[in-house]
């Protein structure tokens, strides 16, 4: 990895329905793009995690293509992204909750409402997937 690029992009632009993404690109550079909600900090926020998730991931041995698979497969009763446990077997959660770790640590020292931050991407888009969102992302991902 010789490079990290970070977009703040408008939600429709999303690659997964999720507001932040990560996967690295042909070259083995990681791309961390991250729906805009307005607030520096929050953005920074959430491309923080993403970083360090796909980072770790990495580390691990754990594949773009693994998370997005997880991702894709993820119930919207029972896998809830925000939680220390929500998704339960899912390849990223060690990697997840790792992340989600050192992004709290940086909200307190910004001086962030970690309930307010989380309101702000719930209102941009849904972070768990529907039936519907599942058809589009396959088919933009050629699965």
């Amino acid at each position: 990895m010789k490079k990290i690029t970070i977009e703040f992009i408008p939600h429709s632009e999303q690659r997964l329905a999720a507001c932040g993404d990560w996967y690295f690109d042909a070259e083995g550079n990681l791309v961390v793009r991250v729906s805009d909600c307005g607030d520096y900090r929050y953005n920074f926020l959430f491309a923080r995690h993403e970083m360090d998730e796909a980072v770790l991931c990495k580390h691990r041995g754990i594949t773009t293509e693994m998370v997005d698979a997880d991702q894709l497969n993820a119930n919207d009763e029972t896998d809830d992204p925000d939680s220390f446990s929500g998704y339960g077997e899912a390849v990223v959660q060690e990697s997840h909750n790792d992340a989600l770790s050192a992004e709290w640590i940086m909200s307190r020292l910004l001086g962030v409402d970690w309930q307010k931050y989380g309101e702000a991407f719930e209102k941009i888009g849904n972070i768990n997937t529907s039936e519907e969102d599942s058809k589009k992302i396959k088919d933009r991902m050629k699965l």
